[in-house]
């Protein structure tokens, strides 16, 4: 409401993340895009088709009937959909005003207690080239999927997933009906294994489990397990924590977005608790934020003290190299290089990385001797590289960098 009572916006609902509901508000403290603002361009011109289309997505959230209204106005200022285009938020789509209009107006037809589809089956025929057929496909759907007669279902399925044989979701709809039915298990069972071949639907958790409820209904046990047990769900959980990771790196790379990497990365640790490569994400992104006490805490001397019995040497090693790059820590990442030499003495790049850290130090001696059995160890490919670094350590050779 302004200063004088009018309203100026609303949204329904919140969905997060925050800072996107708080950029809503932002726009309308600003007037971008809002009811009010509406409302005053399309007192200016009524024949604003930006204007009435803005205005019936305002109603949509409020009064249906006053959305019905400015979608006919739509259609009665641009019946040839020529005067501007509208991407829906939810699906991606881009279609005409017009078209959209036509639609919602369609699909108005599906609610209430007698529903009618040949509306959207006319705007289907009117545009069947539109990016939003399927969502009419959809919004039929899910009355077939509920209310209709089965073999009225089943007919319009078997069209649907004709229609977008690569879509899971229409075989997705037809199978939640057939478990519903509790029936036929057959053509369940079919459906779950169409559904399988699909890649996209073997991502999404809701489909496997209608997968393994096809399978109950079948009595076939073992495929309803494989298909949503224990490890559909731990490989869930390690995909996540994957994700998360790739997330971290996306965001500490660009040097934006920060505490929310952080966040993500306590996210991921907490899905594999004691993984040193998920702690060692949070160190980084604590780092990345200007937090290094922080990353100290987590990923520290006391880190290293309570679980280090339990890493392999090339997980020491992974925390002598984190403290290297970062430049502080360096007690600890020199005790971790020497560690990791006594747990695998005859592997050569342990002792590169000893002398990578006595040389940021200033030991220079200790680099070069830690250098010096680097080379001693390394294999043929391998020893030219070392043995110049040596002669740069030992300073024989220029360091061009």
């Amino acid at each position: 409401m302004d200063g004088q009572g009018a309203e100026v916006d609303w949204f329904v609902g919140y969905s997060p993340p925050p800072e996107n509901y708080q950029t809503k508000l932002e726009k309308i403290l600003k007037g971008e895009g809002t009811f009010k603002a509406l409302q005053a361009a399309y007192a200016a011109d009524p024949k604003d088709a930006a204007a009435v289309f803005g205005l019936a997505r305002k109603w949509e959230d409020r009064d249906a009937a006053k959305a019905q209204e400015k979608y006919k106005e739509i259609i009665a200022l641009d019946p040839e959909g020529k005067a501007g285009s509208y991407t829906d938020e939810d699906s991606w789509v881009t279609a005409p005003f017009t078209e959209f209009a036509r639609l919602f107006l369609a699909m108005a037809n599906l609610r209430g207690r007698n529903p009618d589809t040949a509306p959207v089956r006319a705007f289907i025929a009117q545009y069947p080239k539109s990016r939003l057929v399927k969502v009419a496909y959809m919004g039929m759907g899910k009355y077939y999927a509920s209310g209709a007669p089965r073999e009225e279902a089943d007919k319009f399925f078997s069209e649907y997933t004709g229609r977008f044989p690569e879509d899971p979701e229409p075989a997705a709809m037809w199978l939640a009906r057939v478990i519903r039915d509790r029936g036929p298990a057959e053509k369940a069972v079919e459906l779950a294994e169409r559904l399988r071949d699909l890649s996209a639907a073997i991502l999404d958790p809701r489909i496997s489990q209608m997968i393994a409820r096809a399978y109950d209904l079948a009595g076939e046990k073992d495929k309803a397990e494989a298909a949503y047990g224990r490890t559909f769900m731990q490989d869930r959980v390690e995909s996540l924590a994957s994700n998360l990771a790739a997330y971290v790196d996306y965001w500490v790379g660009k040097n934006e977005n920060l505490e929310s990497a952080a966040a993500m990365a306590e996210t991921a640790a907490r899905l594999r608790p004691g993984d040193p490569y998920y702690i060692r994400r949070v160190a980084y992104a604590y780092c990345a934020a200007g937090r290094e006490a922080k990353a100290l805490e987590v990923y520290g001397p006391a880190w290293l003290e309570k679980d280090g019995a339990g890493l392999t040497a090339q997980d020491i090693r992974s925390y002598a190299t984190f403290w290297l790059r970062q430049g502080t820590n360096l007690d600890s990442a020199l005790a971790a290089a020497k560690r990791t030499v006594e747990l695998e003495p005859r592997t050569y790049y342990l002792w590169t990385t000893l002398s990578d850290v006595y040389a940021k130090m200033g030991n220079k001696p200790e680099s070069i001797k830690a250098a010096e059995k680097a080379v001693e160890l390394a294999d043929p490919p391998s020893k030219p590289a070392l043995q110049k670094k040596l002669d740069v350590l030992r300073g024989t050779v220029p360091d061009k960098k």
